[in-house]
């Protein structure tokens, strides 16, 4: 099986790392911090047909990581921006379709496009998405769907782990461990009992591997741990597991902030046998771990 991944950013990298272990991977995408790290890259713009030609798509899965918008972005003419996003879409998704690729996946955001969820909530729900980023992912939704192409449309929580740069202020575990480790103080946007559903990137990277050995395609689904977690919750864990404290500053988030959300996977599970493998708290041990390794040495 060959799998191209769109994008070279946190999911990208890590996903082409994990996949590659069973299938033939490449990466494609712009540069980023995490391209110097990626032995398979080749730097093509998606949007450009030119470009495209350096690709062989012919029979590939292609895993589209690309986030045009950023989830904290915002518009004084929103429409004309997500049109923009839908026509790039509708080109790409053309180009692919006519160069035989097998199947499309695209990364939708299981943790906005459903607006607040306390109780796990299924794919088939109303959606409420309530930022510019969030409408973007439905809007994207709707594109892959007419497309004619075979799509698997993975509605994603909070996907953590492996490496992970926190230089963009995303990923707010290692960002905690980090500000922990370094004595830093933490820029906390949310409320601090608001709950998040999340995801070890290992785990994510299994269930899209039990989803293509199962031939699942032209379907919706979520994937998460089905577990709601506070901030409070992980803060608790990173500071006892690293015994340090770690210093709160409060602040205005800019756009609308999704305060609970827990996603249910039963259809993951039907489709595929998926269980999750690392809880929250396995999670956060292998990332103090690994960002004590990646700092140079264990510190006390």
């Amino acid at each position: 099986m060959k799998i191209i991944l769109l994008g070279c950013g946190y999911l990208g990298y890590n996903l082409a790392s994990l996949l590659s272990q069973k299938a033939e991977t490449e990466v494609i995408g712009l540069p980023s911090p995490y391209t110097p790290l990626c032995s398979n890259f080749k730097e093509i713009n998606a949007f450009s047909a030119k470009d495209l030609d350096q690709v062989d798509f012919e029979d590939a899965v292609v895993i589209d990581t690309i986030s045009l918008l950023a989830n904290n972005a915002r518009s004084e003419d929103e429409e004309k921006t997500l049109r923009g996003v839908e026509e790039k879409y509708e080109f790409l998704l053309c180009q692919l379709k006519q160069r035989g690729a097998r199947l499309f996946i695209f990364m939708s955001s299981g943790g906005t496009v459903y607006g607040n969820a306390a109780e796990p909530i299924c794919e088939d729900a109303p959606l409420h998405p309530i930022t510019l980023y969030a409408r973007s992912k439905t809007r994207c939704e709707q594109v892959i769907r007419q497309s004619g192409l075979p799509y698997l449309i993975l509605r994603l929580a909070n996907p953590y782990g492996g490496h992970q740069t926190t230089d963009k202020k995303q990923g707010v575990i290692p960002i905690l461990i980090e500000k922990a480790l370094n004595h830093e103080a933490f820029e906390m946007w949310a409320s601090p009992h608001s709950s998040r559903d999340y995801i070890y990137i290992e785990d994510f990277a299994w269930a899209i591997q039990l989803l293509l050995e199962h031939q699942i395609q032209n379907e919706v689904v979520n994937v998460a741990s089905q577990t709601a977690t506070s901030l409070t919750e992980i803060l608790d864990e990173v500071q006892e597991k690293t015994g340090q404290a770690i210093e709160i500053q409060h602040v205005n988030s800019e756009v609308p902030v999704v305060d609970q959300i827990v996603l249910n996977i039963e259809k993951l599970k039907r489709l595929t046998g998926f269980t999750i493998q690392t809880t929250i708290q396995e999670g956060i041990a292998k990332e103090i771990k690994r960002i004590k390794k990646e700092q140079g040495g264990i510190r006390k």
